[in-house]
């Protein structure tokens, strides 16, 4: 902590210090009252509250760091003429060296060795439950965070790159017949534009037979 240049902790001064980078693509809209309306590329807009410290992405809510939205906004506010006072103030409390000195300011004691701990006088001995090994193949790879998902996907977007996008709420289409709502191994001939030819096709070779 001494070490640290301050007034935050190494890691809250790094993700404060991304946010602000891209708060520089953002524009905000004063609603009148305490709210802002931010946009900024690839149809991001979100709803920033000043008074409640909150940004409809969450992310303000979550981890207690200004987004990028909420930056955009107090840099707004300023622009105003507002006295918004440093940008760390908008940071939790959890996040500032004061309070880790605070925490830390008493003194821990010493123990001594395992070998010289007294022995339990409990007549029951707890024991870690079994353990099972999950099916298929362990996975080596962590996982990654929201916001960790989400500067990948701005990044993507930004170098014109295609974004792998997720399965859900996305309609199937079969490629037998070519229609939304099932897939080729379940295609019972529900017609389209595969379906509609070969069925003309076996209609004409059925009219030449006859």
């Amino acid at each position: 902590m001494s070490k640290a240049p301050g007034p935050l902790t190494p890691t809250a001064s790094k993700l404060l210090e991304r946010n602000r980078e891209a708060s520089v693509q953002y524009r905000a809209r004063w609603n009148g009252t305490a709210k802002y309306e931010v946009y900024g590329p690839w149809h991001d807009q979100h709803v920033v509250d000043m008074t409640n410290m909150l940004c409809t992405c969450r992310r303000w809510e979550l981890n207690g760091i200004p987004c990028r939205h909420a930056i955009a906004t107090i840099h707004e506010m300023a622009d105003s003429g507002d006295n918004v006072g440093e940008l760390y103030t908008y940071v939790n409390k959890v996040y500032w060296l004061q309070t880790w000195n605070e925490a830390y300011s008493y003194t821990v004691d010493p123990i001594k060795g395992r070998a010289m701990w007294p022995k339990s006088t409990c007549p029951f001995q707890l024991t870690p439950p079994p353990h099972h090994n999950q099916p298929g193949r362990p996975k080596t790879k962590r996982k990654r965070s929201a916001d960790e998902k989400y500067d990948k996907q701005m990044q993507n977007h930004g170098a014109g790159e295609p974004e792998k996008l997720t399965r859900k709420f996305v309609s199937v289409r079969c490629g037998k017949c070519n229609n939304r709502g099932h897939n080729s191994r379940t295609c019972k001939g529900q017609g389209g534009n595969a379906g509609s030819n070969e069925g003309g096709n076996a209609g004409s070779i059925q009219g030449g037979n006859t």
